[in-house]
């Protein structure tokens, strides 16, 4: 089980700030609002899974593979999807239904240089809207967490710094 929101916000800490937070509050107010956030962070989580239990376990091995990408993945809980991220977002999260959770991924780079997807990346229609979620893959079980699965998201975070 993850720890949640430790250290303080000079450290590392588990969950991080949302990157909007210093847009929408003035200086002053950012070290409380961001006190705020990560105090509530774990709250979000709890209230994302709570009428979808089955998926937790799923959502928290996704959480401690994201963690070991690197020391600069941030990780800010909403309240219906989990943005990953290092300066831009590179995946998301989402519990779309009680028995399944969409990784969302941002591969942009590779539908520039025309790479071909295999048929369990799902387009999302994200390049063409210009979002930054282009792809999707359904993970209906920890076995799903695969070698590819974490392949194309460690792409997906080594493309987008």
């Amino acid at each position: 089980m993850p720890l949640w929101c430790g250290g303080s916000l000079a450290g590392r800490q588990t969950y991080d700030p949302h990157p909007a937070l210093g847009r929408m509050h003035p200086p002053q107010d950012l070290e409380r609002v961001q006190k705020e956030y990560l105090a509530e962070a774990p709250s979000l989580i709890d209230a994302m899974f709570s009428a979808k239990p089955a998926l937790r376990p799923i959502y928290d091995q996704m959480y401690d593979v994201a963690r070991g990408l690197g020391t600069d993945v941030k990780i800010c809980p909403a309240k219906t999807i989990v943005p990953l991220y290092r300066t831009h977002v590179f995946a998301q999260i989402k519990p779309t239904t009680k028995t399944r959770i969409d990784l969302g991924l941002a591969l942009r780079p590779f539908i520039e240089e025309g790479r071909n997807f295999p048929a369990r990346l799902i387009d999302t229609g994200g390049y063409v809207k210009k979002d930054r979620i282009t792809h999707r893959i359904e993970i209906f079980s920890l076995m799903d967490i695969d070698d590819e699965v974490l392949d194309w998201l460690k792409q997906a975070y080594e493309w987008n710094p």
